[in-house]
């Protein structure tokens, strides 16, 4: 091979290095020039999905493209969310999810397709929700002392639903059941909505959700609320004890969050742009009054200080699930 083809050869492959990154930061001054996907990991109705949509609504007009919301179910929250982790990071293409994914999956399951510290950057930090336990209204429990009662009773036959396996509802139950000293039988599903509608229609006996997407079923009398996590109770939800309150210790940190990720790669001005307009939409009055009416509390923070809740939640989970290591979450 001569030295002037080598030559050559090098400085083409130099040429086509070079044209990647240019090629991205000229799309990312065009940004956005078609529409972009929110790809929620979780079943359409549930509050990701109300929220994700609430976003999507609003973020359009300063965006002048169309944010549509899509639905990617399944794999406990791991499908959609390594989806988005593969993506091309050109900001078409984001994240909207509960922190279960981000935070909590990586350190209850063993093969998760995804490594959220190499392949997601964080865009934005929206709100918070605390969890709840709820009951089928046929059954005779009203309080966390009368469900264990319950189990106790029927060791191995109390059925309880979470929206995947290893989230942040499936956590909460594990460590519930150890404290109370009881076994129990665990039904993963594909989002919060789903597992709700089973609930209610007496297909299993209990559930750990948000408090929006419940709300109807609570106030036709089909399924009852019985604990709340958190340090106060939930103004939605003033008559339900939390758990501290009857005598279950550690509950507070059980309250998911929402946020938005991108693939790691994408151009800088575009996570600050996007993170910026949604940071105002989450500041908003409209959107933190519709995010109480779903039980949950705006908070609004752009990329660096998201960024530093999301370091802190992670280093915060690695802690609560070494202290479960004698549960199975898969």
């Amino acid at each position: 091979m001569s030295q002037s083809f080598t030559r050559r050869r090098f400085v083409v492959g130099s040429l086509l290095a070079g044209a990647a990154p240019s090629a991205m930061a000229q799309e990312a001054d065009r940004y956005p020039s078609r529409p972009v996907r929110l790809i929620v990991p979780a079943a359409a109705g549930g509050p990701s999905d109300l929220v994700a949509r609430l976003v999507a609504q609003r973020l359009a007009e300063p965006l002048g493209q169309p944010v549509v919301v899509e639905n990617m179910p399944g794999a406990g929250l791991m499908l959609g969310t390594g989806a988005v982790a593969r993506a091309r990071p050109d900001g078409y293409t984001m994240l909207f999810t509960t922190s279960t994914p981000i935070v909590m999956t990586p350190f209850t399951i063993r093969k998760v397709p995804y490594d959220v510290k190499r392949d997601l950057t964080t865009v934005a930090h929206l709100g918070a929700t605390p969890l709840v336990l709820y009951v089928n209204s046929a059954v005779p429990v009203r309080t966390v002392r009368e469900f264990a009662e319950l189990a106790r009773a029927k060791p191995g036959e109390v059925v309880y639903g979470s929206y995947g396996v290893g989230s942040s509802a499936h956590v909460l139950m594990e460590y519930l059941a150890r404290q109370l000293g009881v076994k129990l039988v665990h039904v993963p599903y594909k989002g919060v909505s789903p597992q709700v509608q089973d609930l209610a229609g007496g297909q299993i006996v209990a559930a750990v959700a948000d408090l929006g997407v419940p709300a109807p079923f609570v106030k036709n009398g089909r399924i009852r609320a019985i604990a709340v996590t958190g340090t106060r109770r939930a103004p939605a939800l003033p008559e339900v004890p939390t758990f501290a309150e009857q005598g279950i210790t550690g509950m507070e940190p059980f309250s998911p969050w929402w946020g938005l990720f991108a693939p790691s790669a994408t151009p800088a001005p575009i996570v600050a742009r996007v993170g910026s307009e949604v940071v105002k939409i989450a500041r908003s009055p409209e959107f933190v009054a519709r995010l109480g009416e779903l039980g949950g509390v705006a908070t609004g923070e752009t990329s660096e200080a998201a960024s530093a809740i999301v370091r802190a939640e992670w280093a915060r989970w690695e802690r609560i699930i070494a202290d479960l290591s004698d549960i199975a979450f898969e």
